[in-house]
């Protein structure tokens, strides 16, 4: 239950601030460039928490790793609200996203820990948690800015809640030892890190483009084009709080290379058409797959005897982090020589087939107990 806490707090805290962003700009006195500019450092901010947080879990142990940066995280969210400018604002982001890495890893390193004990899947309903903690705190957000809620008192309640949260997780998790140093395997970190970048661009580009695809191509009005999102998250809702049935049924490889398989479908759907109602069923056909992809390659990278503890968390999330920055512009730069339904084709298209190739030949042995 304290696992599921912590997976359920990270969301709301990734969900509290994003639809505020408009409010934070003008707060700050920003301009678009500006705050283009700001975001980058959480992306910075990603990669550096990510490339560190392998050595952060063996020194510290999973639990620590897991519920310390967390609470910094949380304690940060205040300090957005409060920002009066460009500097300060990209330092609080930049450290946040730090922490979120490290406390991606720790938690994902502690249910691999409880996955193992329990010997049944649970990752997918743990990232399910994720996406509802994340709904629910942009829900929140959307009416804390409807309701004329000053930005800090709206972040500092969360703050409050989340830290309370955290606190209770803490008491019912149980005490977990740092892991000795081991010499690492650079080859397969690599491997496992284009193969995070490969899943990143798959789950990644519909969420960036969906929205446009369905005003330039479906021709329809932009008042309505958050559809896609829509039928993405709701794909992808269902398919993590229903996958750890369907894994422990098939197993991990089949129940991935299944999904990969639904993710072509949505895919070859939505490049297909022009209309909305079937690009719609397609973006949720492709959430419906795309859903557990991503938990269950922390499973198996997370249980992957190559590497110590949170190693190969840390390459997957680094990787990951990559493809998440890159992913637009590659659509963008195919598009700019073709049209939209081809770069995305294009994009996804390769980033499918080296998914494929990479679960099999980086994960496919040694995988830790229950991960065939």
């Amino acid at each position: 239950m304290g696992i599921a806490v912590l997976f359920l707090v990270n969301g709301i805290s990734f969900g509290s601030w994003l639809p505020r962003l408009p409010e934070i700009r003008d707060q700050a006195g920003l301009d678009i460039a500006t705050i283009g500019a700001v975001l980058t450092a959480s992306g910075i901010g990603g990669l550096i928490g990510s490339a560190t947080s392998g050595m952060l879990v063996r020194r510290l142990s999973p639990r620590r790793a897991a519920i310390w940066p967390a609470a910094a995280l949380c304690l940060l969210m205040p300090l957005i609200g409060l920002a009066p400018g460009a500097i300060v604002l990209a330092a609080v982001i930049g450290v946040a996203a730090i922490a979120d890495s490290v406390a991606d890893v720790g938690m994902n390193a502690l249910a691999v820990r409880a996955q193992m004990a329990r010997g049944r899947s649970i990752f997918t309903r743990l990232h399910g948690l994720w996406s509802l903690g994340s709904l629910a705190g942009g829900a929140l957000a959307t009416a804390a800015a409807s309701a004329r809620v000053p930005l800090p008192v709206h972040l500092g309640v969360v703050s409050a809640a989340s830290i309370a949260g955290l606190a209770w997780a803490a008491t019912t998790l149980p005490p977990t030892e740092g892991t000795p140093h081991t010499r690492p395997r650079v080859r397969l970190a690599l491997s496992i890190g284009a193969l995070g970048a490969a899943v990143a661009l798959v789950e990644g580009i519909p969420h960036d483009w969906g929205t446009i695809f369905l005003t330039d191509v479906a021709g329809v009005p932009a008042a309505t084009a958050g559809t896609a999102f829509i039928a993405l998250s709701g794909g992808m809702l269902v398919g993590r709080l229903a996958g750890d049935r369907v894994v422990d049924r098939f197993g991990t490889h089949p129940s991935i290379y299944g999904s990969l398989a639904l993710v072509a479908l949505g895919l070859v759907g939505l490049v297909t058409t022009e209309s909305h109602p079937v690009a719609l069923a397609a973006l949720a056909l492709w959430g419906l797959g795309v859903a557990v992809v991503f938990p269950l390659l922390y499973r198996l990278a997370g249980s992957h005897r190559g590497f110590a503890e949170g190693s190969g968390l840390a390459a997957l999330t680094l990787g990951s982090r990559i493809g998440f920055m890159a992913g637009p512009a590659a659509v963008a730069a195919i598009t700019e020589a073709t049209t939209l339904p081809t770069g995305i084709l294009v994009a996804v298209g390769v980033s499918l087939a080296g998914t494929a190739v990479g679960v099999l030949t980086s994960l496919s042995d040694g995988a830790g107990p229950e991960a065939a």
